[in-house]
């Protein structure tokens, strides 16, 4: 069988998770392979329950019977792990090491991490992180001086590496800031107390994953992030640590690239961004911005899952699509948040082209600094007035709505096989891979 792929093609936040909550019942193994705890994806538990918000457990949790996969690409912070399974267990859902097991390669985000995460972002060379320590731990990783979640078979070892951290990071601090020895022995001592109840968790997920395939069983993996914060491929160096292509997912997991099946990539049909770093089209108009962002706290407003913060906003834009499905050979598009479209007003923009240095262009130039030279060319479509969340076939559209829809795949020359017109998992028009309208 397959290793099918669901991947974000924009800047995150495109609604991965509510896709991969749709899909997840069809799939044996549903795994995470990149990332970290800087990622959040939402689903929906059970039939009434409040949305839950998943950072670092893969999204098939909210179906029993499933196993769940944390691959060795994945930067995992016990502490936080800790705090999610609690919530899943609040949500009436189960986590134990039946349905969840863990790469022992994964590489440990440790308390310093977090520390020096936070020093920074406080600082004046902030990157607009989610403060999670995802990129100390992995430049610890990428100097060979990272501690894999296989350490913690070693617990003498790992509180040293942990306390070690700590102090060094403690005595770089102005005196008054500074923690007294015995508070940093505890809290590392607490931290590795965390980390050890993971142990029953800890698998050689690579052959796991592997032997699942050879025996028939059908794969899902999950991207964290997207693509536009790859850091081979996105916006450098407004990116995230690790890869989020599909060939960084295949890498993070141990998948060899022959069994990779479907890839489903996920837009939204309006476009945001958390952080800094250019973005071509955003609106600048606040009050527009705010319209399109919605309140805080409804489940589809545009906020951080993880950092609450308020998501930049801008218009539709098909040129960096265009980059995200070549790189990861999408095969198929989800459209998630059409119903969001009507927000931007009676008409809106979508950016077909850019003109950089008076050059036009229909791919985006792959770096932060080229992408602030660019200008959109817009072509402009009427929205709607209608009410889509209760729309579940195509063909019940409004025309204004199919246009959005056909204008994606005509520019794209990818099928648009799922919209989403809501958060729930049951608010989505399916279609065949081979419909154009």
């Amino acid at each position: 069988m397959s290793l099918d792929v669901i991947v974000g093609l924009q800047r995150g936040d495109e609604g991965k998770g509510r896709f991969v909550d749709l899909m997840a019942g069809n799939y044996d193994v549903i795994a995470r392979a990149n990332g970290g705890a800087n990622a959040g994806h939402t689903v929906i538990p059970k039939s009434g329950h409040e949305p839950l918000a998943l950072h670092q457990v893969p999204s098939g949790v909210a179906y029993p019977g499933k196993l769940n996969i944390i691959g060795g690409g994945v930067y995992l912070d016990p502490r936080r792990l800790k705090e999610e399974m609690e919530s899943i267990h609040a949500a009436g859902l189960a986590v134990t090491p039946d349905n969840l097991r863990i790469s022992e390669a994964a590489h440990l985000v440790l308390p310093h991490h977090v520390l020096l995460d936070n020093l920074r972002e406080a600082g004046q060379n902030a990157q607009g992180s989610t403060k999670a320590g995802i990129a100390y731990a992995a430049a610890d990783k990428y100097l060979r001086e990272g501690v894999r979640l296989e350490t913690i078979a070693e617990p003498k070892v790992l509180l040293e590496r942990v306390l070690d951290g700590l102090q060094k990071v403690n005595a770089s601090l102005p005196s008054a800031a500074q923690r007294p020895i015995k508070e940093l022995e505890n809290e590392a001592r607490d931290w590795l107390a965390e980390a050890i109840d993971l142990k029953p968790y800890l698998d050689d997920t690579t052959s796991l994953v592997n032997d699942r395939l050879k025996a028939g069983q059908n794969v899902l993996a999950e991207g964290a992030q997207a693509f536009w914060l790859d850091i081979n491929h996105g916006m450098y160096p407004a990116v995230t640590s690790s890869s989020t292509t599909v060939i960084g997912l295949l890498d993070g997991l141990g998948v060899a690239p022959k069994h990779l099946g479907k890839v489903t990539g996920v837009t939204k049909a309006v476009k945001s961004h958390v952080g800094g770093g250019p973005l071509v089209t955003e609106v600048t108009d606040q009050h527009l911005a705010d319209t399109v962002r919605g309140p805080l706290g409804k489940t589809d407003s545009e906020y951080g899952v993880t950092t609450k913060r308020p998501r930049r906003i801008g218009y539709p834009d098909l040129v960096e699509l265009r980059n995200a499905i070549l790189v990861n050979g999408v095969d198929e598009l989800a459209i998630s948040k059409l119903d969001h479209v009507s927000r931007y007003g009676p008409v809106v923009p979508i950016a077909t082209s850019y003109t950089y240095r008076g050059k036009h262009r229909l791919t985006a130039p792959p770096s932060a600094r080229d992408l602030a030279e660019c200008q959109p060319n817009y072509k402009r479509l009427k929205t709607w007035s209608q009410e889509l969340s209760d729309v579940r076939r195509y063909e019940d559209l409004p025309q204004a709505a199919v246009d959005f829809v056909q204008l994606f795949e005509t520019e794209l020359e990818v099928p648009v096989t799922k919209i989403g017109v809501g958060p729930w998992r049951n608010q989505v028009i399916l279609r065949k891979p081979n419909a154009h309208g």
